[in-house]
C-alpha cells in the first residue's frame, strides 16, 4: 500500500468514528477487509494526530462518547469466546493434579474453571458463578471468600473480601483484567474488585495472567498491579507482535500465545 491509500484509509476511519462513536477491532477488521493486527495499527496510527479520538477497550471511540462501565457478565461470556476458550483450556493445562489455586472472576476464568473440572484440586473462588460451577465436583474442595456480591457480575470484593482473602495461599492464582498496559500495567474498570486483585500476588507462588489479545494496549480506571507482579501471561494470536516482544524481552514474563 502507497502512502495515498494508507492517508485516504486513516482519513476514511476517522470519519467512520465520528460517524458511528465508537468502532471495535472487529469493525475495522471487517470494513477494510484486513487482519486484526493491520486493523489495530490502523486504530493506533489515526490516533497519533486525532485529539478527539481515543482508544478504548477493543477499540477507538469520540472522547466525548467513551464510557468507563462495564458489560454485564452475561454479555462478556460472548465476546471472544473461542479465544477465551483456548486460553482457558491452555492455562488448566498448567494445574497439577493436587494443586491449591485461587480464580478470579471474569468470563476468560469462568471459562478456565470449566476446564479444571476433571483434576483433584482444592479452589478458593472469588466468584459465585465459578464457585457454583465447580461445587457439584466431587473432586475439587471448593472455598469461596466472604464479601459483597457484586450484582450483574457475580463478583466477590470490597475491604471484607480483602481481609477474608489473606487466610489462604495456594500454588497458582489466575488472575483476569479489563485492562493490560505495558507501562501502567493492569486495571480495572471498576474499584470494587481491585483491593481482592492486588491480593492476589501475596497469597500464590505463581500468578497467571489470562486475557484475551483485546486488552492489550489499553487502560481502565483503577490500578491493580504492574506487570512485573505476574509470572505467566496467556493470550491469543491477535497479540500485536511489538507487544508479544516487550512482554518477553523487556518485561521478562513467560508469553503464552494459544
Amino acid at each position: 500500500m502507497n502512502t495515498i491509500e494508507k492517508y485516504n484509509r486513516l482519513e476514511e476511519l476517522k470519519k467512520l468514528v465520528i460517524q458511528k462513536k465508537r468502532l471495535m477491532v472487529e469493525d475495522v477488521v471487517e470494513y477494510f477487509n484486513v487482519s486484526y493486527p493491520t486493523a489495530r495499527r490502523y486504530i493506533q496510527e489515526v490516533l497519533t494526530d486525532n485529539r478527539d479520538l481515543k482508544k478504548i477497550r477493543n477499540g477507538i471511540g469520540l472522547v466525548s462518547d467513551i464510557r468507563e462501565s462495564e458489560i454485564y457478565f452475561e454479555e462478556k461470556l460472548n465476546i471472544n469466546i473461542e479465544a477465551k476458550k483456548s486460553i482457558a483450556k491452555k492455562c488448566a493445562s498448567l494445574i497439577l493434579e493436587g494443586e491449591t489455586i485461587i480464580i478470579d472472576s471474569g468470563s476468560t476464568c469462568y471459562f478456565f474453571a470449566q476446564e479444571i473440572y476433571h483434576k483433584n484440586l482444592k479452589v478458593v473462588s472469588t466468584d459465585i458463578k465459578i464457585s457454583m460451577e465447580l461445587i457439584d465436583n466431587k473432586n475439587i474442595s471448593v472455598y469461596t471468600i466472604g464479601g459483597e456480591i457484586r450484582k450483574g457480575y457475580y463478583s466477590i470484593g470490597g475491604e471484607i473480601a480483602k481481609e477474608n482473602i489473606k487466610n489462604f495461599f495456594v500454588n497458582t492464582a489466575i488472575m483476569s483484567a479489563d485492562a493490560v498496559d505495558l507501562e501502567r500495567g493492569i486495571t480495572n474498570a471498576d474499584v470494587f474488585e481491585v483491593p481482592v486483585k492486588k491480593e492476589l500476588r501475596k497469597c500464590s507462588e505463581r500468578l497467571i495472567l489470562i486475557v484475551d489479545s483485546s486488552k492489550f494496549n489499553c487502560n481502565s480506571f483503577y490500578h491493580i498491579m504492574p506487570l512485573s507482579n505476574i509470572d505467566i501471561i496467556i493470550t491469543d494470536s491477535n497479540i500485536d507482535k511489538d507487544i508479544q516482544k516487550k512482554i518477553k524481552e523487556e518485561k521478562n514474563i513467560e508469553l503464552i500465545i494459544v
